[in-house]
């Protein structure tokens, strides 16, 4: 699946990162600004949810039998960010293959992603850590 295609995340402008080392990005639009005429939360937070779930069918694109579910997200902001924003992601708390066993031993498990936000000059503006529940399709 190709989180930028989801019809919310075509909506608000997603796209896959243009600058390498990162995953996806917001580019340098007016409708991101907020009152401050920095890059709205809400903005920040919808290109982190989409780096999660990328991040995430990414990692496990071997698994095409999975259902992952947001299940609770705690995020930073850590400075105004203005310009155009990029991502990057990683597993928290846990390896892959930890996952690959409990999904295959009892066919659920919870992991944790963590994404940072970084705008145009490479200072990180968010951080989240999402937990996701991922079962097999019944």
């Amino acid at each position: 699946m190709d989180v930028t295609k989801i019809p919310f995340n075509q909506f608000i402008g997603l796209k896959t990162s243009d600058k390498n080392g990162y995953l996806l990005m917001l580019e340098n639009r007016p409708e991101y600004r907020n009152h401050l005429d920095t890059v709205h939360a809400s903005a920040l937070f919808a290109l982190a949810e989409a780096s999660s779930g990328y991040f995430l069918l990414n990692e496990f694109s071997e698994l095409t039998d999975i259902v992952p579910v947001v299940r609770k997200v705690e995020t930073k902001y850590r400075k105004s960010a203005a310009g155009a924003v990029f991502s990057k992601a990683k597993l928290q708390e846990t390896e892959k293959e930890e996952v690959l066993k409990a999904l295959n031993e009892k066919g659920r498990t919870t992991l944790k992603v963590e994404i940072s936000l970084y705008d145009e000059a490479d200072v990180m503006v968010m951080q989240s850590v999402f937990e996701w529940f991922v079962t097999r399709k019944m």
